[in-house]
């Protein structure tokens, strides 16, 4: 199995999960200068972070950073169409087109799903509240901050899923004829090397050994980064 194939069927034990936060909302007068009457100012930062969880315990942070040029920074979009932010569904929808522009949250490379969850409830709430208001016909800035952190958590399952399967008869590196774990030879049942340093076990014996640790055997290197692709650039 290749690394690209065996990430591929790792998906089914990796998790994304998507937490958006709003951190504080405020109105604002209008930009008159600006030539629009109402509008959104939007602050977001984006967060990414790699978890590992084994079972019934709490996940291990292994990386994380903040993405994208300009994270933080403030961007404004003029609102042509007040009624447009009067109710929950329209309201929303208008958001996450805003946040859709963002280059920070454009390179999570969010699926459909996400971008229909990366909105916080409570700032439509607040959103909708002002947009109906007595005086929303003065012209307003809405002003809002948030915060977005995808999570990836996965489990010892995928460390499995993420091994190349060994090659009868193959010579993987500072690889021995028979299991180190087990001590039973590699030949005549199912085997597989590890993704990052090439050192091979029997399929089951290595995978009762990542029930309970995370490294090779042999070289004590962490297996944990290595299961997909895109994790070492996290």
């Amino acid at each position: 199995m290749s690394m690209h194939a065996a990430a591929a069927a790792a998906g089914a034990r990796v998790k994304r999960r998507l937490e958006p936060t709003m951190i504080c909302f405020s109105e604002e007068p209008a930009l008159a200068e600006a030539g629009y009457r109402f509008a959104m100012r939007v602050t977001c930062n984006v967060k990414q972070s790699l978890e590992f969880r084994r079972s019934g315990q709490r996940p291990d942070v292994l990386r994380e950073k903040y993405i994208g040029a300009g994270n933080g920074s403030t961007t404004t979009f003029p609102v042509g169409d007040l009624s447009a932010l009067q109710s929950d569904s329209a309201c929303r929808g208008a958001v996450r087109c805003m946040l859709a522009e963002l280059p920070q949250l454009r390179s999570l490379h969010l699926a459909d799903g996400e971008w229909d969850s990366v909105v916080p409830a409570d700032i439509v709430r607040q959103i909708v509240r002002v947009a109906r208001g007595d005086d929303a016909n003065d012209g307003f800035t809405f002003c809002f901050a948030m915060k977005v952190h995808l999570r990836i958590i996965y489990n010892n399952k995928a460390l499995l899923m993420a091994c190349n399967e060994r090659e009868p008869g193959s010579d993987g590196i500072e690889t021995d004829d028979d299991c180190p774990i087990c001590l039973d030879s590699l030949e005549g049942e199912p085997a597989v090397e590890l993704p990052h340093c090439k050192h091979a076990f029997h399929r089951g014996s290595i995978s009762t050994w990542f029930c309970n640790k995370t490294t090779c055997p042999l070289c004590v290197g962490d297996v944990r980064p290595c299961v997909l692709p895109e994790f070492p650039d996290l």
